[in-house]
């Protein structure tokens, strides 16, 4: 009778635990497909020149790059794309039209960069590894195209951005196809919202819906994602980064922007946060975009930030 009762236990304790992490995933995975109105996309989009950076198996990996007007070579702005790691594409770039729009008049040419996503046997640092070659891609094929070197400003939003910063901030750690010599000098960061340290998280329910991706241990992956995080790599010869980030996130959670700037005062490393109250985990929300001045006042700073740490001067505006 007690084995009958132990082994009923035991199986209501698996079902429970098997439930429990049915719901973790649901809800994990409702979160990756959350998503806010985002600023209207332009009814007719730019044709990119489109190149391949990598092969990984099947798969190809593309650059699309945007010139404005001219004739080069251009500083050049590279974009990644969020999407919590498992989703988004390079087109994502256009829910940020106004800023490819500011980067262009300024004469800064934009990029728009793939990345692996997470699948079956696919998970950090697979991303990271891409998005340096792909970096440095564009340093060694600069002269075709059209790319300044020594003039790289790298941003994206969400995971993009994360991916960024951990890569400008640990350009040796995370070394794919392509030599540790051929990475390209990063002028500076614009990252929208990203995770920076990814052991904020609720570590319980992050990890159980990790687990459809990763195949180690706890104590392993937790090790990773110290690795991965971009907190964890800041220095006081970090390149300059402008950290946007709205109060009200419901995904990447404010708090965590504030230990990234804690972190890097502590190191000395020059980040400059620009909160946005009742911003959420959208640029809509941080332009309100019934509002003009809003998103102007942003361009503005993006395109202060911009100019300096690619060494341009400034537009002179007709008042």
């Amino acid at each position: 009778m007690k084995r009958e009762t132990a082994w009923l236990m035991g199986g209501a304790a698996l079902l429970t635990t098997a439930a429990a992490g049915a719901s973790i995933w649901n809800n994990y995975g409702a979160l990756l497909r959350w998503t806010e109105p985002a600023l209207p996309r332009p009814e007719i989009q730019l044709a990119p020149r489109t190149v391949v950076y990598k092969k990984v198996d099947a798969e190809e990996l593309s650059i699309d790059l945007y010139y404005p007007p001219g004739e080069g070579p251009f500083p050049v702005a590279v974009y990644a794309h969020g999407g919590a790691f498992v989703r988004g594409t390079r087109d994502d770039l256009f829910c940020f039209s106004p800023i490819v729009d500011r980067f262009l008049e300024l004469g800064i040419a934009v990029a728009s960069i793939d990345y692996r996503l997470f699948a079956e046997g696919v998970y950090f640092p697979a991303n990271l590894e891409d998005v340096r070659d792909a970096l440095c891609f564009i340093q060694e094929q600069a002269d075709d195209l059209m790319i300044q070197r020594g003039r790289l400003l790298v941003w994206g939003d969400s995971a993009g951005a994360a991916l960024l910063l951990t890569t400008a901030l640990a350009p040796e750690e995370f070394v794919g196809e392509r030599p540790a010599h051929q990475f390209p000098l990063i002028s500076g960061v614009i990252a929208l919202y990203p995770p920076t340290n990814y052991l904020l998280f609720k570590f319980v329910q992050t990890w159980i819906a990790h687990i459809k991706f990763y195949e180690g241990n706890r104590d392993d992956w937790r090790a990773l994602m110290t690795r991965c995080s971009p907190a964890t790599h800041l220095s006081a010869e970090s390149p300059p980064i402008m950290l946007l980030h709205g109060k009200k996130d419901p995904i990447v959670p404010f708090s965590q922007a504030l230990h990234f700037i804690e972190r890097g005062a502590d190191v000395g490393a020059d980040i400059r946060l620009f909160s946005f109250p009742n911003g959420t985990h959208s640029l809509a929300s941080f332009a309100q975009t019934e509002n003009p001045v809003k998103i102007e006042r942003l361009l503005e700073r993006i395109e202060s930030f911009s100019c300096q740490v690619l060494a341009l001067p400034p537009r002179q505006t007709v008042h």
